[in-house]
């Protein structure tokens, strides 16, 4: 999956300035600009793309780059936000809005690789992945320790999120699997985007919260950004289907059925 950039300056020659560089310091990225913020702002909230980085002017004439970082994060908590300005004293405000970079106009393809190896990593070095174990106990683990989930429930959430395998689940289907025996309201609703806030947190602690892709009341899992055993099953890698015992996500009652047909699967 290739990475995609959002670009937005108000100015037509700024706006192709900071698409040749992007372009030229990420070849392979697909770079979404724009001149209207609001424009900007519609495409993202429709899903008719989905940036990983989005590189905005902090001053434009209808909306500033703060308030538009601020409406994009609404839609997407986990898009990173690199501000561009001929103006350094807005330095100390992008920081309200969590910016992880700020470069100064006019922007260059080196200034640009250099933002894009701290948040990225640097050319041919690959993000460590979460190891996911679906057989007996669901666990996951992240450097070799335990990733850290404060509720249970949360932990629960990310494990059928793995076992629907890149699905889109909505937030009422999940709380149905989460809580089988209450009815679904506005309650049960608010309860589940609590658990679906803690499990981000827990991911964003050790830089993966790219694994979730959220969209409106619903969440899916980029199965591309996980080392799961349960996945390596399914593609047939033999060392793992010879090494399974039976087991699958013991702890969940919904997952019974999935290990009986992975058994089936053995014989």
């Amino acid at each position: 999956m290739s990475l995609c950039f959002l670009a937005v300056d108000d100015e037509m020659l700024a706006l192709a300035d900071l698409t040749n560089a992007l372009e030229e310091a990420e070849p392979e990225a697909q770079v979404c600009a724009f001149t209207s913020p609001e424009v900007a702002l519609a495409a993202v909230k429709k899903g008719e793309i989905r940036p990983k980085i989005a590189f905005l002017d902090i001053q434009m004439r209808t909306w500033t780059g703060l308030r538009l970082a601020q409406e994009l994060r609404e839609v997407l908590p986990e898009m990173e936000i690199v501000f561009v300005t001929a103006y350094p004293q807005y330095a100390l405000e992008s920081y309200s809005v969590h910016a992880r970079g700020y470069l100064l106009k006019p922007v260059t393809s080196e200034a640009v690789r250099k933002e894009l190896n701290v948040i990225i990593g640097s050319p041919g070095t690959a993000k460590q992945k979460l190891r996911v174990h679906c057989f007996g106990n669901f666990e996951v683990f992240f450097d070799g320790k335990p990733l850290k989930f404060s509720r249970s429930k949360s932990k629960e959430l990310f494990a059928y999120l793995i076992y629907r395998n890149g699905a889109t689940c909505s937030i009422k289907e999940i709380s149905a699997v989460l809580f089988e025996d209450r009815s679904y309201d506005s309650a049960l609703k608010n309860q589940t985007q609590t658990f679906k806030s803690d499990l981000m947190k827990a991911l964003r602690a050790v830089g993966q919260e790219d694994v979730v892709i959220k969209g409106h009341n619903c969440l899916s899992v980029d199965q591309t950004k996980v080392d799961c055993d349960y996945y390596r099953y399914l593609s047939g890698d033999s060392d793992t289907v010879n090494g399974f015992t039976g087991e699958f996500m013991t702890q969940y009652s919904w997952a019974e059925m999935t290990a009986a047909a992975l058994c089936c699967k053995l014989l």
